[in-house]
């Protein structure tokens, strides 16, 4: 399948089968976030695998409007994307911190690896950062960005002309004054 076959057909998915995600494909998808680029090869992003009951009943605390079965959507696995903002790099002209967008670019690479394994997703960043860090008692310079449940879908995605509509037409895509 080619890259833009997978970029159309991985959806959100928000209900998933109740069976682990293969080892072997978890560390398909960990690569896939590993060999991310970031800016300057700074690499300021740090990934938590949660596949235990407690670790899943953690992020579901996080973000309680997606629990369900204990988990975030009832996945089997939820990856946390955090990053480390020192370690990141700094626009000079402006001082903006590249630590969110390389963050994002794990959290991409990660999905559609995901997707390329047969596995269904969701990028999850309605949760509450403060809850994590508590539960997961990270370090203060460490900061949770994205989360994403990964496992076998349970539902299925909308008709293909269904999702297209609600996908941005490419005139408008490339006008930023639109």
């Amino acid at each position: 399948m080619g890259f833009l076959e997978v970029a159309r057909a991985r959806y959100s998915v928000r209900a998933y089968e109740k069976r682990a995600v293969e080892q072997e494909k978890v560390d398909a998808v960990l690569e896939a976030g590993r060999l991310a680029p970031s800016a300057c090869n700074r690499h300021p992003s740090r990934v938590i695998v949660a596949t235990s009951a407690a670790d899943l009943e953690k992020m579901a605390r996080s973000a309680p409007n997606f629990a369900k079965d204990g988990s975030v959507f009832g996945a089997p696995l939820v990856l946390l994307v955090c990053v480390r903002p020192a370690d990141a790099w700094r626009r000079s002209y402006d001082g903006m911190v590249s630590a969110d967008i390389d963050a994002t670019i794990v959290c991409d690479q990660m999905m559609m690896a995901a997707h390329d394994a047969g596995l269904g997703t969701c990028w999850v960043c309605h949760f509450d950062p403060d809850v994590v860090c508590r539960e997961f008692d990270l370090p203060e310079e460490v900061v949770p960005v994205n989360m994403l449940t990964v496992g076998y879908a349970a539902d299925e995605p909308r008709p293909a002309d269904k999702r297209e509509a609600r996908r941005i037409p490419l005139a408008q895509f490339l006008d930023v004054r639109a």
